[in-house]
């Protein structure tokens, strides 16, 4: 299960990522319904292939292909970087 620390672990990763260019423009909230679209896949989604898929619909979604150019392969990596990382933040709270 995700907690409070993981999505604000995702909110890093994705804010650091910057899909849309935006955060030098906006405020560091820009991307929170993205994040908390996440959130909800980060519960029911257990491996990186499908939070890579689910990445890249939320944000094609939210902008569009006009605004969202980011490939399938790009939000993999984030996916991997976002697995990876709750992996590590589980860890450390077990020990």
């Amino acid at each position: 299960m995700v907690d409070e620390v993981d999505i604000i672990n995702v909110k890093m990763i994705i804010n650091e990522w910057d899909p849309i260019d935006l955060l030098a423009y906006a405020p560091s909230d820009e991307y929170h319904s993205e994040i908390n679209a996440i959130e909800q896949l980060l519960k029911i989604s257990a491996d990186s292939e499908s939070l890579a898929v689910g990445i890249y619909d939320i944000f094609h979604k939210a902008f569009g292909e006009d605004v969202f150019k980011k490939t399938h392969s790009e939000c993999a990596i984030i996916s991997k970087k976002i697995h990876a990382s709750n992996a590590i933040l589980q860890r450390n709270k077990q020990q």
